[in-house]
């Protein structure tokens, strides 16, 4: 928080409004804790109740205000707070509330509660028989209103401008706070104004005096009937005193005194402890923020904190780049010239004065200010379990706490400190446990590559020899060339096994697909068809487009289907591997590549769960457990397959792979389609 635009209401006690400020309504907060207690709370419940209280209502919008548009459903939006603060942040909230000013009665708060409470429905319902879009606001600014008057004099303010201010620090709507501001404005402004105005006006002199729904006057700026207003403050009058005291819940008493100081602590320690349990650094600053607003009024500070003699880390995530700037200040705690270093030091809070100009002691300090925003920071160092830290806020300590460190506050950023440590240490050990792994298994891979590679080699040199023995024997040769090729693959493939996942050589995405065709008829045609007195045959145009698949997908795909025909086909059929050319599917052009047969066919059970893993009868029926292969790798690529077979007739399958298109040309045709 900037400490030059310090908020007019930092709940709990606002500064310029203590003496008035609201406590919590004991039948509403023992009826929250009794929900709270439940091991899934019902928050739909709690917001409902919270909803209904406005000493709930207000701190938790002003611990965490509403964006712009927010003020629609504001059963949701409670509902989104009170999730984010979770149940053990409620309880030490409740339990910090109850102690810090015990002996103040209870009947102002319910007194209040009230009173919001009937001018809200009011507000409201006159706001629905109006038709106003959003009936919420309404119900806002009854409420609202409501506070300034309770919290208004304290501070020599008018309790519409306590009001106004009030609702400004929770975000609320413009028209909220202009409907607030003129609520004591002559009859003629108000009915001039925004419609919220008038609604406001007419609600809070109907929920202050039932009987001037009679009022003609009245009832011309309300724009309803006096039999209508009438029979409004009725039902109202009975809706809020029925849900203004929710029954108590057995088994969660409010407390009525203070508890010794030692006791208090342990049980905010344990309350709060809980509440950052089991959760990630992200939600650990999250809930801290909206903590810190709500037990203090206070933006979350910076904790920092030295780690094995190196210079103060940033523990919570702050904003983009802020531990990255930290890190590299590189504040060491023993900085003589920084005075943050010297509250982490002598264990002494402080508060350090850095003005606008460059004469400030500390370079280190004047930084982390303006990456606060503030021109004064107090300094709070906190001792946790195993280490020291600091926290640094962006105002001075008369907005802290009295003894910040012992207190509520400084309890609540020790404990998301230790979660923050923890999380540290569990994700360094993740990483030191995923490196070990990575090791062992870069070494185990290794010794396999190089056992493998080994009859690999000679297979090789193999080859090599029969190349030369046979020179003058082309067809040989060829084939020879392409043995050689699938080795080297092999070989490559046995090389990447050796490396991490992540680490190979991206493949280029797209591929050629007549090269690729050719490839396969020179290694397959022979020893899976004809060799078994199978035809091959290979149709394809001349010059094909590049699809948008990488050679070994695609190469993969075909091998199972190639592999899986030859498997099924007898002597004396045919097979034929064709490529008609190109058409568009969903809405992009595609390349179809077809496999068809004139073997024995699939039956219709087999049709059924064509692509099923784990179902292969290989045989009569050429579907092999590469199919469920074949899907998977062609849905990863965006290309579809389609089978179409009749028993004793054959079968066909159709490949629809994208063709390669630059993303400008893309666009450029999917408007022409």
């Amino acid at each position: 928080m900037n400490a030059r635009s310090q908020p007019l209401m930092a709940h709990p006690v606002p500064s310029a409004l203590r003496p008035a400020a609201p406590s919590l309504v004991p039948s509403g907060s023992e009826a929250l804790l009794g929900l709270l207690g439940n091991p899934e709370p019902d928050w739909r419940a709690a917001a409902e109740l919270t909803l209904r209280d406005v000493t709930l209502c207000f701190p938790l919008l002003a611990a965490r205000p509403l964006a712009g548009g927010e003020a629609c459903d504001l059963g949701a939006l409670l509902e989104q707070r009170l999730r984010q603060a979770g149940t053990g942040l409620l309880r030490a909230w409740m339990l910090h509330l109850a102690q810090a000013d015990p002996p103040r009665a209870a009947a102002p708060a319910a007194e209040l509660a009230q009173t919001a409470l009937l001018a809200a429905e009011c507000a409201r319902h006159i706001a629905q028989e109006n038709r106003y879009p959003r009936p919420d606001e309404a119900y806002l600014a009854g409420m609202w209103l409501a506070l300034g008057q309770a919290v208004g004099g304290a501070s020599g303010q008018s309790a519409n401008a306590a009001a106004a201010a009030l609702a400004t620090q929770c975000g609320l709507p413009s028209p909220i706070v202009d409907a607030l501001l003129i609520e004591q404005a002559l009859e003629e402004y108000v009915a001039a104004a925004h419609p919220l105005a008038r609604i406001l006006w007419s609600a809070v002199r109907l929920a202050r005096e039932p009987d001037s729904a009679s009022d003609p006057r009245f009832a011309a700026m309300a724009h309803l009937a006096p039999e209508v207003l009438a029979s409004l403050r009725t039902d109202i009058a009975f809706l809020a005193g029925g849900r203004a005291a929710p029954p108590a819940t057995a088994g969660a008493p409010w407390p009525r005194g203070p508890l010794p100081p030692q006791l208090q602590a342990a049980a905010l320690g344990g309350l709060l402890q809980g509440a950052f349990a089991g959760l990630d650094a992200e939600a650990v600053h999250a809930r801290l923020a909206l903590g810190c607003r709500l037990l203090a009024g206070v933006e979350q500070p910076l904790i920092l904190s030295p780690a094995d003699d190196r210079p103060l880390a940033l523990l919570s995530p702050g904003a983009p780049r802020l531990a990255e700037w930290v890190d590299e200040l590189a504040l060491r705690s023993d900085d003589e010239s920084s005075m943050i270093a010297l509250a982490l030091r002598s264990t002494t809070p402080t508060t350090v004065v850095l003005g606008e100009s460059l004469d400030t002691r500390s370079a280190a300090d004047w930084q982390i200010g303006r990456w606060l925003g503030a021109g004064v920071i107090a300094c709070v160092p906190l001792a946790l379990a195993h280490t020291r830290t600091v926290a640094v806020f962006g105002c001075p300590l008369e907005h802290l706490p009295l003894d910040a460190a012992a207190s509520t506050l400084g309890i609540l950023i020790a404990r998301a400190a230790d979660r923050l440590l923890d999380e540290q240490a569990r994700v360094r050990a993740q990483t030191e446990q995923a490196e070990q792994f990575q090791a062992r298994y870069r070494q185990h891979a290794r010794t396999l590559v190089h056992e493998a590679n080994n009859p690999l080699t000679v297979i090789r040199s193999y080859v090599g020899l029969l190349e030369q023995r046979h020179a003058d024997d082309t067809s040989l040769r060829d084939k020879l060339a392409l043995i050689d090729e699938e080795l080297a693959r092999v070989g490559d493939l046995l090389g990447r096994f050796s490396a991490l996942p992540g680490q190979d050589a991206p493949e280029e995405p797209h591929c050629a697909v007549g090269s690729l065709l050719d490839e396969l008829r020179a290694l397959c045609a022979e020893p899976l068809f004809e060799s078994h007195g199978i035809r091959f045959e290979l149709r394809k145009p001349a010059v094909l487009p590049r699809v948008a698949m990488p050679a070994s997908a695609l190469r993969q795909v075909l091998l199972n289907l190639l592999r899986n025909a030859s498997e099924a086909l007898s002597p004396g059929t045919r097979f034929a591997l064709a490529v008609p050319g190109q058409l568009v599917v969903d809405g992009r052009p595609c390349l179809e590549i077809r496999l068809i047969d004139n073997g024995p066919g699939l039956s219709a059970e087999r049709m059924a769960d064509l692509f099923a893993s784990g179902s292969t009868t290989k045989g009569g029926e050429h579907q092999g457990i590469g199919l469920s292969i074949v899907r998977d790798i062609l849905l990863r690529w965006n290309a579809t397959v389609v089978c179409r077979s009749q028993a004793g007739s054959g079968t066909g399958f159709q490949l629809f792979v994208p063709v390669q298109i630059p993303p400008d040309r893309l666009n450029a045709f999917k408007n022409l389609v």
